[in-house]
């Protein structure tokens, strides 16, 4: 009777170290994995919040222009006669012009470096 046997069998302390091995790597790769999931789902929030930022500038911007309309002289004078207000138009006559040089009598003085 011959033996049949395999000449190089797979010993315990190998199959071991081969175990060991693939289960540090699929540890090592599933790791990396989740790390770079993490990552992509923060930039995410970061773009998200970016995308919040530039919507919030544009709303700014739209109703500080709202505002500069009525701000604007004939804007204000068409809403006011369209309420019926009270208020009425200033003449340029009555506007008094005061030139930096020019004292004030009812003012206290102030100091001016020059």
């Amino acid at each position: 009777m011959s033996k049949n046997r395999y000449r190089n069998p797979l010993k315990t302390p190998w199959l071991m170290r081969i175990v060991f091995v693939s289960v540090t790597l699929a540890a090592i790769f599933a790791t990396f994995v989740v790390l770079r999931n993490r990552q992509v789902k923060q930039g995410d929030r970061i773009h998200s919040a970016e995308k919040a930022i530039v919507q919030l500038d544009k709303e700014v911007e739209m109703w500080e222009a709202r505002i500069e309309g009525q701000l604007d002289r004939a804007e204000l004078k068409r809403r006011l006669k369209w309420v019926e207000s009270d208020l009425s138009d200033i003449s340029a006559a009555s506007i008094l012009v005061l030139s930096p040089h020019e004292e004030v009598p009812a003012l206290p003085k102030v100091a001016v470096a020059e």
